[in-house]
């Protein structure tokens, strides 16, 4: 049904042109639109910003905004604490750390365990849209490589800071975007991750040839390359130094697929191979003697092996693969702490160093302990392998990111910053459930809502999904989540086909021309919300972010009646002409090539700009796009709102929300990010006809 405007809502028109085309294979696609990819051009500008000012109309006009950011305020204005990042021998410690007040986290140290915390690097004295993207103190902890970003948190320039004096060295790594620093045993440099320099690659190259630079700090020389790929330019590489500072560990991705990883032994600078070829997902570390390696090799649900740095191609088995997908293995204090998921939540069993089964840890509740990042599944026990200290992170729907200290001989995590976010999470409950989708494969989903619950089909429910590059949908906990409780709605999360919640396997159902699977488990998703009582379609706002946005885009043209509204967010929308933004030519390993004429015409099939039809009566969607984004096209958007506003007046309306100073993680700052929420439950409250409270009162706290 088309969302009835109070007043009237004018949205300009882009011009059409009849020209805007190209071929795929003999075929020939209208593009329209093409001229809104030149985004500083002024007659982008124009249209954009008279999208903006309809949009700001509606949203700005929803009452009850100032207790919507109230609430949100109150999730996100915490304080933050991380684990210490212990370095040299006078007990020197490092933290990231924020005041409730605090725009950006700060990087901090303490001098010993009764000294005050200093401040190291405060971005919040920065530019708002400057970022501090990483911070790595040397082995002595007398120097700090940060990475400093501006408009989003892609981009990173290094830079080295004299910790004791505050002085910036003169020192400028080769390269740009760079990543992945990792200091030399000895502090007189590092290595880290970066793209080739201007004029080193030809034009149109320069987010690719990813490689390990290795630089001497105050040497004067060019940084010298010391691990990459000549052959395929969409290779990208992360590196860690070993614990026992003997080797530097060198992974080569493609994409999240699969990985290669060699040790560069330090003392003669030889490359040693650990996993040679592009098979599997590794993870590799250096414990005593040997490597402990978590694989999906011949295991699409993971598995733990062991080899002898004498021979580390010689992998034994330490845990098999189980039911459960083992996301992380990780040695901390002579014990293996291995992370498995089930249904999106995560346990953590404990094993000796030979692999026998110790004990469960006891988790607070529900919830995550590792998190998806560029480099795969992050492990959320840390600690050193010599060491005594093992920590934990947790989070759920229900409690924010959460640090806790293990006490091993009283087998109980002690709380170490538990942030206070003003949400009761006994208040509500979390069950995971399984329903059937198109094809009758199970897909699990977690709910989230307050406790006694009445199914009486009016709830309003916010349905998220992702369903692609291995990367599982886990509970976390934001913000945003905690104000649609708090107004008493219903979080429904569901782990379609496409993602990494049952291994590799699962990922691979809804790869390339296998993706409709995941759109078919998330449109049974919407549809299993409804014949189980919890709500209606009307009352369903469909909401993704970057793949989980394309996931959302083409399930409401699929299936248009099972969503009331669609939230849209950095999304690549334009399926056909990807490959030719920044890295995203690696992103055909995962989606297809257009180029390719039996992927390219799958494509052609669900890219959501080619499959607007004149009679859909579509939700009301709105398309957000970050305009300093480097993972999505952030013009696709733009052309996608063109084309439903003149192809489909039936349906919508069809927003636009241009974020005009954030990246694809959204904006720099906890200011912006609190409005960019506050925004987006404006959205959802006025599509869903939500009623928000208009006093300070939080219902549901």
């Amino acid at each position: 049904m088309k969302k009835r405007l109070d007043g009237v809502l004018e949205f300009p028109g882009a011009r059409c042109d009849p020209e805007g085309s190209f071929a795929v294979h003999g075929r020939r696609f209208d593009d329209p639109f093409a001229w809104m990819e030149r985004l500083d051009d002024a007659e982008t500008q124009a249209w954009m910003a008279g999208q903006e000012v309809a949009t700001r109309a509606v949203l700005d006009a929803v009452p009850g905004r100032d207790w919507l950011r109230e609430v949100v305020a109150r999730a996100a204005r915490v304080a933050r604490l991380s684990p210490p990042i212990r370095r040299g021998a006078e007990g020197r410690a490092f933290f990231w750390q924020a005041e409730a007040s605090d725009d950006k986290p700060r990087f901090v140290l303490r001098r010993g365990e009764e000294a005050p915390l200093e401040t190291v690097l405060d971005p919040n004295g920065w530019r708002a849209e400057e970022a501090l993207v990483f911070a790595v103190p040397s082995p002595d902890g007398t120097l700090v490589a940060f990475g400093k970003a501006v408009g989003s948190t892609h981009g990173a320039e290094i830079r080295v800071l004299e910790v004791d004096t505050g002085r910036l060295l003169p020192d400028r790594p080769r390269g740009t975007d760079h990543a992945s620093v990792a200091w030399l045993p000895d502090g007189s440099g590092f290595f880290y991750a970066a793209c080739p320099g201007p004029g080193e690659v030809p034009a149109g190259d320069e987010a690719h040839w990813n490689a390990i630079y290795e630089h001497r700090l105050g040497s004067g020389e060019e940084a010298r390359r010391v691990f990459g790929d000549d052959q395929v330019k969409e290779y990208w590489c992360t590196v860690h130094v070993s614990e026992c500072g003997r080797f530097a560990v060198l992974s080569k991705w493609d994409f999240v697929h699969a990985n290669v990883v060699y040790l560069l032994r330090l003392a003669d600078g030889e490359l040693v191979p650990v996993a040679p070829e592009m098979r599997s997902l590794n993870q590799v570390q250096v414990i005593g003697e040997a490597l402990l390696i978590h694989t999906d090799l011949d295991a699409p649900r993971g598995r733990a092996c062991v080899a002898p740095l004498a021979e580390p191609t010689a992998w034994r088995t330490l845990l098999p693969e189980g039911e459960d997908t083992l996301q992380s293995v990780t040695g901390v204090g002579g014990r293996l702490y291995a992370v498995h998921a089930r249904g999106g939540c995560h346990r953590v069993s404990i094993h000796a160093e030979d692999g026998t089964y110790l004990r469960t840890l006891s988790l607070p509740a529900l919830g995550a302990v590792n998190r998806n990042e560029g480099s795969g599944v992050v492990s959320g026990v840390s600690g050193a392998w010599g060491g005594s200290e093992v920590w934990v992170n947790f989070t759920s729907y229900v409690q924010p990111p959460s640090v806790y200290l293990y006490d091993d001989a009283a087998d109980r995590l002690v709380p170490y910053h538990v942030p206070d976010v003003g949400l009761d999470a006994s208040a509500y409950v979390t069950e995971c459930v399984e329903y059937p989708s198109r094809d009758g494969t199970l897909v699990s989903m977690c709910l989230v809502h307050q406790r006694d619950l009445p199914r009486d089909g009016r709830r309003a429910v916010r349905l998220n999904g992702y369903g692609g590059f291995n990367i599982s949908l886990e509970p976390r906990f934001s913000a945003l989540n905690a104000a649609w409780l708090k107004l008493g709605g219903v979080l429904a999360f569901a782990s379609v086909r496409g993602g990494g919640e049952r291994g590799r396997a699962w990922h691979e159902a809804a790869r390339k021309t296998r993706r409709q699977n995941a759109f078919d488990d998330y449109i049974a998703a919407a549809r299993w919300l409804v014949s189980a009582g919890y709500t209606t379609p009307s009352r369903l706002v469909s909401r993704g972010n970057s793949n989980g946005g394309l996931l959302v885009a083409v399930t409401a043209l699929q299936a248009p009646e099972a969503f009331g509204a669609v939230y849209c967010r950095a999304a690549t929308l334009d399926m056909l002409r990807f490959p030719r933004f920044g890295h995203l030519s690696a992103a055909t390993v995962e989606f297809g090539s257009p180029e390719d004429p039996v992927e390219g015409a799958y494509l052609a099939g669900y890219s959501p700009y080619h499959n607007v039809h004149a009679d859909g009566r579509y939700p009301v969607m709105a398309f957000v796009s970050a305009l300093n984004d480097r993972v999505a096209p952030p013009y696709d958007p733009l052309k996608m709102v063109a084309r439903l506003q003149a192809e489909a007046p039936e349906g919508g309306p069809y927003l636009l929300l241009p974020l005009r100073d954030a990246g694809h993680g959204g904006g720099t700052t906890l200011t912006a990010l609190v409005e960019q929420d506050v925004d987006e439950l404006s959205f959802s409250c006025w599509a869903l006809d939500v009623v928000v409270p208009s006093s300070s009162e939080v219902r549901g706290s």
